[in-house]
């Protein structure tokens, strides 16, 4: 890597380039992990949520391309290149989000500080002055077999920058049973479309709700917790640790359902404004009663939307897998009863970048291969009966 490095600067002074004008940032930094799409078919995703393209100089630098290359050894297999048109519409939508003031509530896509050092201004165009920055986010690539690297190449009128980040099929050292007894739905898994996979921190998480036999997630009307097949039910530790982190003392809102006539145009407006209204509250108001567990190894599982007074162990305590730590409620950023589950590398369930968990025992309720769980899909633990 560094005879690369050097072959570079070698090439941008031979051009007159300054080869550190620019600096390319990650977030999350650590991995790019995918997901298997179909792993009959050695298919997976990869979504590479922020990469930020900062100018280091003293003076302007005007970014011309971006070139994506997803590397086995140190072949290019896909391209993506960004080119100035591109780059513009990115600059544009970043600067109107940070002067409408929403980088802060959101900055748990970013890592906090970790992408963004504060202070840092997004350029509005594709000319930054010094310390300006352009945010690339979500990019996405599906591909069959394995890739290695993702490497970023950002070339200016007055420089050009490499950098490579490692890309992990692996998922986490921690091995889980499914938290929950019985045959459950799956209803956002890590999926392209839910929602839960564009975001960090949960972009490997599940919602898991209980349908009945009308097969619908309630008995009559929806309208309240207690009408929802999944409500109440106990929730267990997936896997073995110490907890981290806990808290019983969010109310459940029934407001925060879709409300008896209301049109789902509507619902979605309100949801949209309660959402932020939560968001803008801080991390309780959008996780609700949970529980973290470390499980010591840079680890950590999070249990969201508990009902309250209903959390059974506290900080510090080491439970087992399968140990009950509460029972499935509405708390929180939430528009039904239903478990939101996640692993990811911190114990602050927002602030955090996720982790695909291995399962195991995991089965569903039509026959299949060996794989892992998607939106939609009926799930049990093997120790249940269908």
């Amino acid at each position: 890597m560094k005879l690369k490095t050097l072959a570079l600067a070698t090439f941008a002074a031979a051009l007159g380039l300054p080869a550190e004008a620019l600096e390319v940032r990650f977030y999350p930094n650590g991995p790019l992990y995918t997901y298997e799409l179909d792993g009959a078919h050695s298919a997976s995703s990869l979504l590479v949520h922020n990469i930020a393209i900062v100018n280091d100089s003293s003076g302007p630098v005007t970014v011309s391309e971006v070139q994506l290359q997803l590397l086995v050894g140190d072949r290019a297999m896909d391209i993506r290149t960004l080119d100035a048109s591109d780059l513009g519409r990115a600059a544009m939508q970043g600067s109107q989000m940070q002067q409408a003031g929403m980088l802060e509530p959101l900055r748990f896509m970013f890592g906090g500080t970790e992408l963004l050092p504060a202070g840092t201004k997004l350029a509005a165009t594709t000319t930054l002055a010094p310390g300006e920055a352009i945010i690339l986010s979500s990019q996405l690539f599906g591909y069959r077999g394995a890739r290695d690297a993702l490497r970023v190449r950002a070339v200016g009128n007055n420089t050009v920058r490499e950098t490579t980040r490692a890309i992990s099929s692996k998922t986490s050292t921690t091995v889980f049973a499914w938290p929950l007894k019985g045959v459950w739905f799956d209803g956002a898994g890590s999926s392209l479309h839910t929602p839960h996979r564009w975001v960090p921190m949960e972009q490997f998480a599940h919602d898991i709700l209980r349908l009945g036999p009308n097969l619908k997630t309630y008995r009559t009307d929806g309208q309240t917790f207690a009408d929802f097949y999944a409500y109440g039910e106990p929730v267990m530790a997936a896997a073995g640790g110490t907890v981290a982190a806990a808290s019983d003392t969010q109310p459940e809102d029934q407001k925060a359902m879709r409300q008896k006539g209301e049109t789902m145009e509507a619902y979605m407006q309100r949801l949209q404004g309660d959402q932020m209204a939560r968001i803008s509250k801080g991390a309780l108001a959008i996780s609700g009663n949970y529980v973290t567990i470390d499980h010591g190894n840079g680890e950590f599982s999070h249990y969201l939307h508990l009902k309250p007074k209903s959390v059974s162990v506290k900080v510090g305590q080491k439970v087992e897998q399968g140990v009950v730590i509460g029972a499935l409620g509405s708390s929180g950023n939430s528009t039904e009863p239903h478990l939101h589950f996640q692993v990811c590398n911190s114990s602050d369930p927002l602030m955090c970048a996720g982790i695909p968990p291995t399962w195991r025992g995991l089965a569903f309720t039509f026959d299949d291969f060996p794989r892992a769980p998607q939106s939609g899909d009926l799930i049990y633990d093997l120790k249940t009966p269908k």
